[in-house]
């Protein structure tokens, strides 16, 4: 009575500590990943808020708003690389052996990893129907009352400025009203026609409604070269319109993309019988692959990390790095077949649900095949194998 009271409380704290293990390595994995993105990120924003009301708070305010999104992206990943890394450590300090021996079979160990990959795709789900557009709407907000309120681009004289799509700026001076004095202006945003406007005088207008920046030049001169042909005009007032949607990283600062909407939104929309005929056939398989992607990334978190236990055993042996390698790779098989699955959905070729779920329905049973496997011991040994071609090339060599 005593020995059937033990047991249960003993797999009860192997699995605690197997689930631990897998959340430490998650949140680790997460974090890491997380400020690779942004801090290209915020690099990219530093150089465009550059006025000195615009402080480094207000930079990590819009990340915060901008880290829904990609922790809904990176969550999978982290699920595959956490659940690998405890299992191949279990595998390589023979702690599964032991335990087999003892007579704990690998579905013993099982509720740890699922319960884990529930939990990471519940909060995927969470985020998707929500948080993305909670975020973005918030980004969106921060980003017009910046430009609104306190931010002006502030051109340094003497220096060419290419930090707007087609277009080359430079200002000999900049007064301390922010005026640029002897502007040279090359505008390449149309195709086939070159504009080099030069101006005594220029200055930046912001329209935050309207999510542009106006650059207004006064009492210059434009050359245009078309077809081999110059054309000079002479002008009192002339602006220069750039969307603020090509300097915030292609979000867009009035009418959010079908990424960046609400579930209710998207749902809205794909529920329009006239969608295609207002909208165009693109913005309609836009919103067709995103509705099926908030539910397919919550799935894949599922998979992959039922996915990571058998990979896990075939990587048993190899040094981590090598691991962290080839586990990195089967991870750009999926993201790769993914993100081909998309581009079909969204050309139209294919319904999206059909190349996301296939992908799905085929790692799946990737991942329960891979875990019979193993727990018949009858998986693949990739590292026996690496392991065995190591030392027949060094006695060759030898």
């Amino acid at each position: 009575m005593r020995i059937a009271k033990f047991l249960p409380n003993r797999w009860t704290l192997l699995q605690k500590r197997v689930f631990q293990e897998i959340c430490v390595l998650f949140f680790l994995t997460w974090a890491g990943l997380i400020s690779l993105l942004l801090v290209g990120r915020l690099l990219q924003l530093r150089e465009l808020f550059l006025h000195q009301e615009v402080s480094t708070l207000d930079i990590f305010q819009l990340f915060l708003f901008l880290s829904p999104f990609f922790l809904f992206m990176l969550i999978p990943v982290a699920c595959l690389l956490s659940t690998f890394l405890v299992f191949l450590r279990m595998s390589n300090d023979r702690e599964l052996v032991a335990l087999k021996s003892g007579g704990v079979s690998l579905y013993q160990i099982l509720p740890a990893p699922i319960v884990f990959s529930l939990l990471a795709a519940s909060l995927a789900l969470v985020i998707g129907l929500g948080g993305i557009s909670w975020g973005f709407d918030n980004f969106r907000r921060h980003a017009l009352d910046l430009a609104h309120s306190k931010t002006q681009m502030v051109l340094q004289p003497g220096i060419f400025h290419k930090d707007f799509p087609g277009l080359t700026i430079f200002a000999r001076n900049v007064d301390t009203d922010q005026r640029l004095r002897q502007v040279f202006v090359e505008d390449q945003t149309r195709p086939e026609i070159t504009a080099v406007i030069v101006a005594p005088v220029g200055y930046v207008v912001t329209e935050p409604q309207e999510g542009r920046i106006l650059f207004a030049l006064e009492h210059g001169r434009i050359y245009r070269l078309q077809h081999n042909a110059i054309t000079e005009l002479r002008f009192e007032t002339y602006l220069v319109r750039l969307d603020l949607d090509q300097l915030l990283m292609g979000i867009s600062v009035r009418e959010p993309k079908p990424k960046e909407m609400s579930w209710a939104d998207l749902r809205r929309w794909s529920s329009m019988p006239d969608l295609i005929e207002q909208r165009g056939e693109e913005f309609a398989n836009r919103v067709a692959v995103e509705i099926q992607k908030r539910w397919v990334i919550p799935a894949a978190c599922l998979i992959l990390g039922l996915l990571a236990i058998p990979l896990a055993q075939a990587f048993e042996g190899l040094k981590r790095h090598y691991a962290l390698i080839l586990i990195m790779g089967v991870f750009f098989v999926f993201y790769g077949m993914f993100s081909t699955g998309i581009v079909l959905g969204e050309l139209g070729i294919v319904p999206a649900y059909l190349p996301l779920w296939g992908q799905m329905l085929l790692f799946g049973a990737m991942a329960g095949l891979g875990i019979w496997f193993a727990a018949q011991e009858r998986g693949l040994r990739i590292g026996e194998w690496v392991a065995h071609l190591q030392v027949t090339f060094g006695r060759k060599k030898r």
